[in-house]
């Protein structure tokens, strides 16, 4: 169980945010470099090619020690719970050096005065309800479906079930543990499918109705890769949707015995479970970019140097946390990585942020100390 749950942390949580580390710097828009708002053509400059080799070094070095540390220790005490522990330690270290990266441009951003002979403008998209930048909600119609279906089999089969029955399987799909028959252990999967459709569902709808981030000095084209890179990550949801709550589906079906497969067929369908969502946001993520900065449009618009986007940073905590009351948007596109992130100035957003805190205080508590 040990090297199960090793192998699985290593290759889903340690291995992604060493990677993610470094290849975020690269595919953040150029007027954002680690959550400071930055001309574009600085991008060019010999400081910001510096500061970019620093983050790098230091980054690859302390993720590569901690984890190593994490993993010498779990090892020789063969200790699930210092291998879980590690997961928010790399979590830290990862935060650490960004931080430290963003307080340095901060810093030379008011010593440079880069934005003085800028002039700040707010570019407005008339197309943020544009059917253009939706996906066709129909097709969660299909994690919809196989949801029902995982409901009405376990209902069918609940009362021919067995006092105890299987409840946790190792890599290879064979039985580890066994819980009693109730509600909760038999619908419990069932009841996981349900809040994961929810929450793709509802995530699908923020995309589409999110704030448009308009690059002032190009702003059509600016606009169209919006649009396409909402499109793209709605598609993501939907395919990431279908493919977990099949796959839970899978895992339902093996606790009730109605499937009994090989040792291969486990793990196969376990590595793919995984590695199919990973090798999907990476791919979207690295052909589309922070705002779609990678995708390629047909377009003769000439770029207005002298036009930059309104300076914002005052409203980014660390340009990690964004807290603006006068902004009605609840989801705005993050500053820092590709994805987005709640205004916690918005009280529904507030709400959600202590939430998340509650949770998260709540999940390092019980995996250092159960």
């Amino acid at each position: 169980m040990f090297l199960f749950t090793l192998l699985l942390n290593f290759f889903t949580i340690y291995l992604p945010l060493l990677l993610i580390g470094l290849f975020i710097p690269s595919y953040t828009k150029k007027s954002l470099f680690f959550g400071i708002a930055v001309p574009e053509d600085f991008a060019e400059s010999d400081q910001f090619k510096k500061l970019k080799r620093e983050y790098l070094r230091n980054h690859s070095i302390s993720l590569t020690v901690a984890m190593g540390i994490i993993i010498a220790i779990g090892f020789n005490y063969q200790s699930i719970r210092v291998i879980n522990a590690g997961i928010f330690i790399l979590m830290t270290v990862f935060t650490a050096n960004y931080l430290y990266t963003h307080l340095k441009i901060k810093k030379l951003k008011e010593a440079e005065g880069w934005l003085v002979r800028k002039k700040q403008v707010v570019m407005v998209s008339t197309n943020s309800g544009s059917s253009k930048r939706k996906i066709a909600m129909k097709y969660h119609c299909i994690s919809a479906v196989i949801v029902i279906f995982t409901w009405i089999l376990t209902a069918t089969i609940y009362r021919s079930l067995p006092d105890r029955i299987p409840m946790r399987f190792d890599f290879q799909g064979e039985v580890v543990g066994y819980g009693h028959k109730s509600f909760l252990t038999v619908f419990g999967i069932p009841l996981t499918q349900l809040g994961m459709f929810t929450l793709f569902f509802y995530l699908t709808i923020v995309i589409g109705k999110s704030k448009l981030m308009i690059n002032p000095a190009k702003p059509k084209t600016s606009e169209k890769q919006n649009i396409i890179a909402n499109r793209r990550w709605g598609i993501f949801m939907v395919f990431t949707s279908i493919l977990l709550n099949g796959y839970f589906l899978y895992l339902q079906l093996t606790i009730l015995q109605v499937l009994n497969l090989t040792a291969t067929t486990h793990i196969a369908v376990n590595i793919l479970s995984i590695a199919l969502p990973i090798m999907a946001v990476i791919v979207v993520a690295l052909k589309t970019g922070q705002s779609g900065s990678r995708i390629t449009i047909d377009s003769d618009e000439e770029e207005n140097k002298k036009l930059i986007y309104r300076d914002e940073d005052k409203y980014w905590k660390w340009g990690m946390f964004y807290y603006n009351k006068q902004d009605p948007s609840l989801w705005i596109e993050k500053r820092f990585g590709i994805g987005w992130t709640i205004n916690m100035g918005h009280p529904v957003g507030m709400a959600i942020g202590f939430i998340t805190l509650v949770v998260l205080l709540y999940s390092i508590i019980i995996t250092i100390y159960r």
